[in-house]
């Protein structure tokens, strides 16, 4: 099936722009989720980046767009390389600001964006997670200069 259903937005604005329509599903070459609970952020529809595909603004407008970028499902495919996580894994992430969201059936998202699941956590906790948890290494890592040895540095 080329098709899923979305939610999406054909011009800037608020929640008042978005509809429930069919839309394509991701493309190959991305690890495609099975979305089970996806999670928006307070503003997102008014940034850039959520309307081109540079986060300036100065790129090739996208519309339209899939909203919501925090993301808990199960692997449904693999694109072009990937292996992990394997499929049927439950995982959750961050995905990408200038592409589509997760307000859908699928999400495309490259693998490195997503994680297994703790099993503690159901789905909808788990979308909960990633941008909160990126905010926090942001502050502590980026802002407050803590030198964690996890940091990625």
């Amino acid at each position: 099936m080329n098709t899923m259903r979305a939610v999406r937005a054909h011009r800037r604005g608020g929640p008042e722009q978005l509809v429930h329509e069919t839309a394509p599903r991701p493309g190959p070459g991305d690890t495609a989720v099975a979305v089970r609970a996806a999670s928006i952020t307070t503003g997102e529809l008014a940034w850039d980046a959520t309307w081109t595909d540079s986060s300036d603004g100065s790129g090739r407008e996208r519309t339209p767009v899939i909203p919501a970028h925090e993301v808990s499902g199960v692997v449904a495919e693999h694109g072009a390389g990937a292996t992990a996580p394997a499929l049927g894994t439950k995982v959750y992430g961050l995905t990408p600001f200038l592409r589509d969201g997760a307000a859908a059936e699928y999400v495309g998202a490259p693998a490195g964006t997503l994680v297994a699941q703790p099993a503690r956590l159901d789905h909808r906790s788990a979308a909960a997670v990633p941008l909160a948890a990126l905010t926090a290494r942001q502050e502590l890592v980026d802002h407050a200069h803590l030198d964690l040895y996890f940091a990625g540095r």
